[in-house]
């Protein structure tokens, strides 16, 4: 219902400039108008003229794609889909108006449907570049949204705390399509899946990936040895590990504040270590 009301208003208002010609004795040529309001990128009025030119001339089905671009640039997409769809009806194996297609779906954040479009149009078009490029494009935005609903569902996996479930996801993410800048989490979910030894490795390859990209998270990957440690009981271990961060978040900063997360681990393990006459501040 909305969809119509939209339409009837845009119409509405266009048609009070053809009302107003017609009433100044000036001859409308539907065709002409739609084409001069769509090259001044008036898409209301050029809707309207197109469809005015297909009440007048209904044979002129290439009107439909030029009716369904108007559509498209105004936002109302139902209405391009039907325009482009008549046009398809009657010229099935038509390569372009599959790309335009494609486009449609683009616009409306549907890379899948899109990618679909593309291909069709690829196969009835295989030798050109544009249908190409489209296919090309499309298909490495499908693959980006790919990506990025999986890395959603390992993080929401990793918030419930399903840790083998995660890590399989992580894996993946991480090893075959290069998310590389999820390797502190690959590790963390690998530790508290109890795969310790392997959790080592993927701690010591966020130390190369923070050195090249990330040198403020060095600080980090000594903290997240000093728990993996305290997780296999090597206090003295997990000691050094914070003693080193605290040591890399003072170059960093300058300074290490009391409450920091690697002073508390320092604490905690010099607790530990030395129970008989070791108090905590």
């Amino acid at each position: 219902m909305r969809r119509e009301l939209r339409i009837a208003s845009t119409f509405l208002r266009a048609g009070h400039a053809a009302d107003d010609k017609a009433e100044a004795g000036t001859s409308v040529n539907p065709l002409a108008e739609a084409d001069i309001a769509r090259d001044r990128h008036d898409w209301a009025n050029a809707a309207f003229h197109y469809h005015e030119a297909l009440q007048r001339n209904p044979t002129r089905i290439d009107l439909f794609v030029q009716l369904g671009h108007a559509y498209k640039e105004l936002g109302d997409f139902d209405a391009a889909l039907e325009a482009y769809r008549r046009f398809l009806d009657k010229e099935p194996h038509d390569a372009d108006i599959h790309l335009q297609l494609g486009h449609l779906h683009n616009r409306m954040n549907d890379p899948e449907t899109a990618l679909e479009w593309y291909s069709r149009a690829s196969a009835l078009a295989p030798n050109d570049p544009e249908i190409a490029r489209h296919v090309d494009t499309a298909g490495l935005r499908l693959s980006r949204s790919g990506i990025e609903r999986r890395r959603q569902k390992a993080l929401d996996l990793v918030q419930s705390g399903q840790w083998q479930q995660a890590r399989e996801q992580l894996r993946s993410l991480v090893t075959v399509d290069g998310e590389v800048d999820l390797i502190a989490v690959y590790a963390n979910v690998t530790k508290e899946a109890g795969d310790f030894e392997h959790a080592l490795q993927l701690y010591e390859a966020y130390r190369e990936y923070a050195k090249t990209n990330q040198p403020t998270a060095l600080s980090d990957v000594e903290i997240q040895l000093g728990h993996l440690n305290k997780a296999k009981r090597d206090i003295g271990a997990a000691l050094q590990h914070y003693i080193r961060a605290r040591d890399a978040e003072f170059r960093l900063y300058g300074h290490v504040a009391p409450n920091s997360i690697c002073e508390r681990e320092i604490r905690s393990c010099m607790g530990e270590i030395y129970t008989c006459f070791w108090q905590a501040d």
